[in-house]
């Protein structure tokens, strides 16, 4: 594929504090590996050989001790880590490697565990000559069980709006509910029928 590859780790894991009270959301461990592992190993299954991880100074660390990362990830990883004293988004983190962005990119989250074949994304994006394709799941209920407490549930601290053509192929809004002030401002011509 010729593209570059970014794995985005530096998140905090703010809708799961509970979980990340004390390991980094990247190096939580889910079937005895690090969430990072996954789309580490899912690059470069597909023929990447090498990404540039995004993250910070405590997950770069813990990723240079763990045997699984070491041992199972053989691609070359060029670690880039963003300060840890503000709110850097996709975008923001993305500037702050711009100098060493050369193609085209395909960025992927370190919570992406995934069968898709990566190939065919990026095979539509090149025939529709895009800017931007994502790959995108049906929203689950907006509740979730507490770890630990049957039956108790709590409800999720932030949402994303989305919103989709009718043939549910083109973006038009995307957005965090934390970024929004009181309401969800949407233009007309986006609702209309």
């Amino acid at each position: 594929m010729e593209l570059q590859a970014v794995l985005m780790a530096a998140g905090g894991g703010s809708r799961m504090t509970d979980l990340t009270y004390n390991t980094p959301k990247p190096m939580l461990p889910v079937g005895n590996k690090p969430l990072m592992w996954y789309p580490l190993n899912l690059l470069e299954r597909v023929g990447f050989e090498e990404v540039i991880v995004i993250t910070t100074k405590d997950v770069q660390k813990m990723m240079s001790t763990d045997p699984k990362m070491k041992r199972d990830i053989k691609m070359k990883m060029e670690v880039v880590c963003v300060p840890e004293d503000g709110d850097m988004g996709t975008a923001d983190a993305l500037r702050h490697i711009q100098q060493k962005i050369k193609t085209d990119i395909l960025v992927v989250s370190c919570d992406l565990i995934t069968d898709v074949a990566l190939h065919e994304v990026v095979d539509l994006f090149r025939a529709h000559n895009a800017t931007l394709a994502m790959l995108m799941s049906k929203a689950h209920e907006f509740t979730e069980t507490v770890p630990g407490q049957k039956g108790k549930k709590k409800t999720a601290e932030q949402r994303d709006f989305v919103g989709v053509d009718q043939s549910g192929k083109r973006l038009l809004f995307m957005a965090n509910e934390a970024d929004l002030e009181d309401g969800l401002s949407v233009r007309k011509s986006i609702i209309r029928k």
